[in-house]
């Protein structure tokens, strides 16, 4: 593993010898942000996720009851299966099914509706931090940014992910949930 890496330094060294347009200019300073770790840390998206848990419980608990009342119709049909027609039994049946597939749909577009709210107030707070991190990196100098996901290895002294958690907390505490449309 250890051989691996330090074969690994060693392409991108001569990688940057050999491809200075691929090198940091000199003067130029990299900052990390583990973006991740800043939207965990953010009651604004603790508020959107504890949203989106209530509407889901609601909306799975909605669900639960009308699987139910399905559940309950369907004995029902079959019971009266002996002193209906078979054409009566059969048009009843296809009724009965075209609602729960119906139901279902709507459940499944619902989810994909919240997915799709959670994913817009995930863009509204990474809106919010664009200012912020450029604020950030310029209190500490730096010309060039990179996620954390990207880099095998950093010192402790350019990670800036703290300072922007801690700027963004401070701007952003809450967010109200926006649903987006639902799409027919």
């Amino acid at each position: 593993m250890l051989a691996g890496l330090k074969k690994i330094f060693a392409i991108a060294i001569a990688f940057s010898f050999l491809f200075p347009a691929f090198s940091i200019a000199a003067g130029q300073r990299i900052a990390i942000i583990d973006l991740g770790q800043v939207l965990v840390d953010s009651p604004a998206m603790q508020d959107i996720d504890r949203q989106l848990k209530q509407l889901d419980e609601k909306l799975r608990a909605g669900a639960k009851s009308k699987e139910e009342n399905f559940r309950d119709r369907q004995l029902t049909l079959n019971q009266q299966r002996a002193i209906i027609s078979p054409e009566q039994f059969s048009q009843k049946q296809k009724v009965l099914a075209t609602e729960m597939r119906d139901s279902r749909n709507d459940l499944q577009a619902k989810i994909r509706q919240l997915a799709a709210s959670r994913t817009a107030a995930l863009k509204k707070i990474e809106k919010a931090m664009e200012p912020i991190v450029s604020k950030v990196a310029k209190k500490v100098g730096a010309t060039v940014i990179l996620e954390r996901k990207q880099v095998i290895f950093v010192s402790k002294e350019l990670n800036i992910t703290v300072m922007v958690s801690d700027e963004l907390n401070k701007k952003l505490t809450k967010m109200p949930l926006t649903l987006v449309p639902l799409k027919k």
